[in-house]
């Protein structure tokens, strides 16, 4: 399925498997509550969200002014002191991190696939593809030349 592909399967499997690890380190990090904690919403007041879970109040560091915004807050049940506030630049950085290789091995896999098809049409045209040995007509031609030269 892949013949004729060449080098853009490699580039795409590194690119995915790039990805790939990204994600799994981004899961381990603290940043990953962003991904996979529960959410809440918070108030601000003077750079400080508090949040309550199972009767306990959290704090969490915000960037703020006071203003008494309301705060996404992301935490795992497990550990609710380890809360983070949602963060726009975490997760663009994280996207492009994840997205771009998964979008330019895609290409690339496209890329490699898409020059695979006029090989295929001219040999089903053809019926003869190459590697596929001599012509029969010439290899009679040759056969016939060379036993007329010998005898």
């Amino acid at each position: 399925m892949l013949v004729g592909a060449g080098w853009s399967v490699g580039l795409a499997a590194a690119l995915f498997v790039f990805a790939l690890l990204f994600v799994l380190l981004d899961l381990q990090a603290p940043e990953g509550v962003l991904w996979t904690g529960h959410h809440v919403v918070a108030t601000e007041q003077q750079g400080l969200a508090t949040f309550r879970w199972q009767g306990q109040a959290y704090p969490v560091d915000v960037p703020g002014s006071g203003s008494g915004q309301a705060v996404d807050i992301y935490f795992n049940p497990g550990d609710p002191s380890g809360a983070m506030a949602d963060n726009l630049a975490d997760r663009v950085f994280a996207g492009l991190f994840v997205g771009v290789p998964v979008v330019v091995g895609a290409g690339a896999l496209a890329a490699g696939l898409s020059r695979k098809r006029p090989w295929a049409r001219r040999r089903r045209r053809t019926g003869v593809s190459y590697g596929d040995g001599l012509d029969p007509d010439f290899v009679a031609r040759q056969l016939q030349a060379r036993r007329g030269n010998q005898q």
